[in-house]
């Protein structure tokens, strides 16, 4: 993405909503974005943009406050069909994940988008209990979506492996690109995030492995939750290994299923931390086998 898009795209979506007076009392900002209770979306005011800045976003065509719908059976059927883009391979995606740690953030999600696609049955919404969310999947019977800003958070690296409402609209945008080639930066960001893995302490918890890579300074502008959707990928992928689900690579695990066992985890109930990255311990290490399958055998990397 064209960085001056970037910035007039984070003035749209990330406005400042409050100001502390004199007293350190917080008051709200008026932004002028409006939420829709109905669709949960919310339409972005552009009205703090210069006339340059706007001017950037009509000539890119950038979907701002475009809302899409979508139904559970549907987009399943539209994740089965958009993993058979040439673009959408797996070694092109493992390099657009390794490019994330560094000279490009978009690619961090569509690995983690793919691997769901993969692995999902092809399905009809379930739910036993007439809920609005399916008890295979996660996946709601019907959703909309702000179609910028869920791009936009993509651009700006973040990802993850649950809210499956928006992984084609990850994926489909994604596939339009070109490929994208690791710099050497981006593999020496990635070797040395995985040594730091592979030597955790025993007794090591996610939390904490997430403090002392951030500590070392070793990935730019290295921020909570965009490291934590990265070591997501490599608990996804089976090289952060965990006792209890299979990651995504190796097979499906029913979304109740899911839920269940995660409430049995020592600390999950305190913990933002989800399966199967809420399972690795120190102790785990790296799976040095699907390491190497994966990034050496496979990507070619040199370690």
């Amino acid at each position: 993405m064209d960085k001056q898009l970037f910035k007039t795209l984070e003035k749209v979506y990330y406005k400042k909503k409050y100001i502390k007076d004199k007293k350190g009392c917080q008051t709200v900002i008026e932004t002028g974005d409006v939420y829709d209770i109905e669709t949960a979306t919310t339409k972005y005011s552009t009205t703090n943009l210069s006339p340059e800045e706007l001017s950037c976003i009509t000539k890119s065509g950038y979907p701002l406050n475009e809302i899409t719908h979508g139904l559970h059976d549907e987009t399943i059927c539209n994740l089965k069909e958009i993993i058979k883009h040439p673009n959408l391979s797996l070694d092109n995606l493992l390099s657009a994940y390794i490019a994330g740690f560094g000279s490009f953030p978009r690619g961090r999600q569509p690995i983690l988008s793919y691997l769901f696609a993969r692995a999902v049955p092809a399905h009809s919404f379930c739910n036993s209990h007439e809920g609005t969310v399916c008890e295979v999947c996660s996946l709601q019977k019907e959703f909309w979506l702000e179609k910028g800003k869920e791009l936009f958070r993509k651009y700006w690296g973040y990802s993850w492996n649950e809210m499956p409402s928006s992984f084609y609209l990850d994926l489909s945008e994604f596939s339009e690109l070109a490929p994208v080639v690791p710099t050497e930066e981006d593999l020496y960001i990635f070797n040395t995030v995985i040594d730091l893995i592979r030597n955790a302490p025993k007794e090591e918890t996610v939390g904490k492995l997430e403090q002392r890579i951030k500590k070392s300074k070793i990935i730019p502008h290295c921020e909570k939750y965009r490291l934590r959707g990265q070591l997501i990928t490599l608990a996804e992928l089976g090289v952060m290994p965990n006792p209890y689900i299979p990651p995504l690579f190796d097979g499906f695990t029913d979304f109740t299923t899911r839920c269940d066992i995660g409430r049995k985890i020592p600390g999950s109930s305190r913990s933002d931390i989800v399966l199967p990255l809420a399972g690795w311990r120190g102790e785990n290490g790296i799976c040095e086998e699907r390491f190497y399958e994966l990034f050496i055998a496979q990507h070619e990397i040199t370690i």
